[in-house]
């Protein structure tokens, strides 16, 4: 799980936002500074000066799909206005303009999905951020601090997102909703720590894990192997944690269980999060008292 401030241009974004693009396409010249931890999903913050001001600040984001190789010509025949510019010719002349030299035969162009524009800029040091507006390139936003990306999505919270910049087929507010819970989810996993057991204990887990997130609408809690989730329509989580035991640290296993649930639910209050989420367990031969744990804290939320 990876966030980076990424230099936009301004009147490129502006562009996107006016045409209610949601899928777009970002070029760079060079990949000196390459993504060394950016898999698809993660967030790409734009990091931008809003049209009528003059400090950087985050505009809105979008999510990392992948990277592809084109050329000017492939780009615009595969893209089009989803380059930020309304023709060719104009594409063309900022590529120009930015290399100062001759364009590359091919560049790294990164595609993004779901893109989710901010009412008003966040600034860093709302957040407790230190980034130089002189920035060239991109940044990682959450390596020293996994919170970041939680923290920054809640202001964003408050801020407000821009709806008037979605299409019909599009809602961003539900987007933007998602993706606060998967953040603040993976803070609290983080918070929580690694699970605890025998080798063979933690493997039967991660299987139980991978097997779920494999149903429809599951997915693995990121940077955990352990633990899912799933969002409803309505705005509802469920979470689904694994239980595996020996039989000579059983006792042992089933208390531990319970303080994870436990925290997982006291962290969740914490961020705002408790009244939407429930707990299910999964694995094979369950004991009872576990179920009756698990039952025990849905009814306590």
């Amino acid at each position: 799980m990876s966030s980076i401030a990424y230099v936009t241009d301004e009147a490129m974004l502006e562009y996107h936002r006016l045409c209610r693009n949601r899928s777009i396409l970002f070029w760079r010249l060079t990949e000196k500074k390459k993504f060394t931890d950016f898999r698809k999903g993660d967030l790409l913050f734009f990091f931008a000066r809003p049209v009528r001001g003059r400090k950087k600040g985050f505009v809105g984001y979008a999510h990392y799909d992948s990277t592809k190789h084109l050329s000017l010509r492939q780009m615009w025949d595969l893209y089009k206005e989803k380059t930020g510019y309304d023709s060719e010719e104009r594409m063309r002349e900022a590529v120009m303009k930015a290399a100062k030299a001759d364009i590359p035969e091919k560049m790294s162009c990164l595609y993004l999905t779901d893109v989710v524009f901010f009412l008003s800029p966040i600034y860093p040091e709302e957040v407790g951020l230190n980034i130089s507006s002189k920035l060239e390139s991109y940044c990682y936003l959450d390596r020293s601090d996994p919170k970041i990306t939680a923290d920054l999505m809640e202001k964003a919270e408050e801020h407000g997102i821009d709806l008037w910049s979605a299409d019909s087929d599009a809602a961003p507010e539900i987007i933007f909703r998602n993706d606060a819970v998967r953040h603040k989810l993976a803070a609290i996993h983080r918070e929580i720590g690694k699970e605890t057991g025998s080798e063979k204990e933690k493997s039967a887990c991660h299987r139980y894990a991978r097997e779920k997130a494999a149903e429809e609408g599951w997915e693995m809690v990121r940077g955990s192997r352990c633990d899912c989730m799933q969002i409803m329509k309505d705005g509802s989580v469920r979470i689904a944690v694994p239980f595996a035991a020996q039989a000579n640290d059983r006792e042992l296993r089933i208390r531990e269980f319970a303080g994870r649930l436990y925290i997982y639910r006291l962290l969740a209050e914490k961020a705002q999060l408790g009244k939407s989420i429930r707990f299910e367990v999964i694995g094979n031969n369950i004991p009872d008292v576990v179920k009756e744990i698990t039952e025990r804290i849905n009814e306590e939320l």
